[in-house]
């Protein structure tokens, strides 16, 4: 083999590898504009969502429907969460949601995970969009009357332990808001979220009734 011909396999060999180093760097830039358009057309919707869904001060403020939320109606629900994603206790099992298209159900599954952001960074923000997204979802799955104007309200025959929760839960949001009285604790919030959480997913996966 001569050395011209050495020379040449050589130079073929440096500009395959940089033909390949440069088709990765393309590929990976075309992935971060793909992600970044996608996390921005995400927010967009994400807060048409929280503009569009109105809220009942007052609501967050009282124990929504029935009667306040005992201790034990709490333990309730806490000692449910393992199974509530799954199985609906109670009278949640009598409720006839509208069904969601899949396209649906993938958005709820990305804009909790945008609330568990928007906690981490903002716990009271997080906990206000929680309730926000919740609405919607009850709303949209036809489990409360779409001209209701306190979306979080929940019926008082609601007595489930995740509703449980989910009163408790707005309760504790409401003191994140209010100047009057002791601030929620970080245990709080974190539970308020978990709270909602749970609540949240049961009515996501509620089975629809034929």
């Amino acid at each position: 083999m001569s050395a011209t011909t050495v020379v040449l396999i050589a130079v073929a060999a440096v500009l395959a590898g940089i033909t390949l180093g440069w088709g990765g760097r393309v590929a990976a830039t075309r992935a971060r504009l793909v992600a970044r358009a996608a996390e921005r057309r995400f927010a967009k919707e994400f807060a048409a969502l929280v503009n569009g869904t109105e809220l009942d001060v007052a609501a967050l403020r009282g124990p929504g429907h029935g009667s306040p939320v005992s201790a034990s109606a709490v333990s309730a629900a806490a000692a449910a969460s393992a199974t509530a994603f799954a199985e609906p206790t109670n009278d949640a099992a009598l409720l006839a949601p509208k069904a969601l298209s899949l396209e649906d159900q993938d958005y709820y599954a990305a804009s909790w995970r945008n609330v568990r952001g928007e906690f981490a960074s903002s716990p009271a923000s997080g906990l206000m969009l929680a309730a926000h997204l919740t609405a919607n979802l009850l709303l949209n799955r036809g489990l409360l009357p779409a001209d209701t104007a306190r979306p979080t309200v929940l019926p008082a025959s609601w007595t489930f332990p995740t509703a449980c929760g989910y009163r408790d839960a707005l309760r504790i949001s409401a003191r994140t808001e209010s100047r009057a009285g002791a601030a929620a604790s970080e245990a709080e919030l974190n539970r308020a979220l978990g709270l909602f959480e749970e609540f949240y997913w049961e009515m996501l996966t509620l089975s629809t009734v034929d």
